[in-house]
């Protein structure tokens, strides 16, 4: 059976698996046989970075009795294959007692579309020049696009333990946030969004540096390269953005660098605002 001369039509998004109804077949002759089928697909067309699997590729036939029907099942796997759109002809094979035939049928068509992608902004806070056990506060974006088809996604990332989460915001979808351990471990973060083709949202989150256990002074306690987080990954694509990093690199000799203490000495930096959310 076709359908707008193709046996099936496989859209599918980069860096995803699908399974899908490849072809059916019905057997309708006169004589009322039962015939054995078997399907010859070439994927010669295909881009590389794709694994598709019909049914019955193997040569092993699958037998119709007179007046049903045999769909034949398939399943593809896309990696990073350059989108469009690839054509997969079908012979098939078919033999019954006294009699044998092969024909051409309609081809399946399958669609690669460009799928989700992921990026991360910093939208405020020092990158550099920054003094070590000081307060410091930044806001980054997670922005998702939806090149392919209609979807939930899940977006996964961790924020390092020098740092407090303080709010995020969704332009669409939920997300929540939770430390990973006690109360100076990782902050887990979580947003759940569905996207239409074509759409895209974002995800803003705040963070600042935490304070020491001690309570005498902020992270980061040495100066060197820290992440704000780990790079975001969309879970169903196992895709992940890029990472963002600051740098601590002032005042790297004073070990007595006690910043926002309790006689409110510090030397006019790194005063944290009241906590929001």
């Amino acid at each position: 059976m076709c359908y707008d001369g193709y046996a099936a039509t496989v859209v599918v998004d980069q860096n995803s698996y699908l399974e899908f109804d490849a072809l059916t077949i019905g057997n309708y002759l006169n004589e009322l046989e039962r015939v054995w089928i078997w399907l010859d697909p070439d994927y010669s067309g295909l881009p590389s970075g794709v694994d598709i699997w019909i049914e019955s590729e193997d040569g092993v036939e699958r037998p119709i009795d007179s007046q049903q029907y045999y769909t034949f099942l398939g399943n593809i796997t896309v990696g990073a294959a350059d989108p469009g759109t690839y054509i997969v002809p079908i012979t098939f094979y078919a033999r019954w007692d006294g009699g044998d035939a092969v024909v051409e049928t309609c081809p399946i068509r399958v669609i690669i579309l460009s799928g989700p992608t992921i990026e991360k902004i910093l939208l405020s806070g020092n990158t550099t020049g920054i003094p070590i056990k000081t307060y410091q506060e930044w806001v980054f974006q997670i922005v998702v696009n939806n090149s392919g088809t209609p979807q939930n996604l899940t977006i996964k990332d961790t924020i390092p333990a020098e740092f407090d989460v303080l709010n995020v915001s969704a332009s669409s979808g939920n997300a929540t946030y939770y430390l990973a351990g006690g109360g100076y471990s990782a902050t887990k973060l979580e947003w759940k969004v569905f996207l239409e083709a074509g759409e895209s949202a974002h995800l803003n989150v705040t963070i600042a540096t935490r304070l020491s256990p001690s309570g005498k002074f902020y992270r980061f306690t040495s100066c060197g390269t820290y992440n704000l987080n780990e790079g975001a990954r969309i879970v169903e694509y196992d895709i992940t953005s890029n990472t963002l990093s600051v740098v601590a690199e002032v005042d790297c000799e004073d070990d007595n660098n006690f910043v926002g203490n309790s006689t409110g000495n510090n030397n006019g930096k790194g005063k944290p605002p009241e906590r929001r959310g």
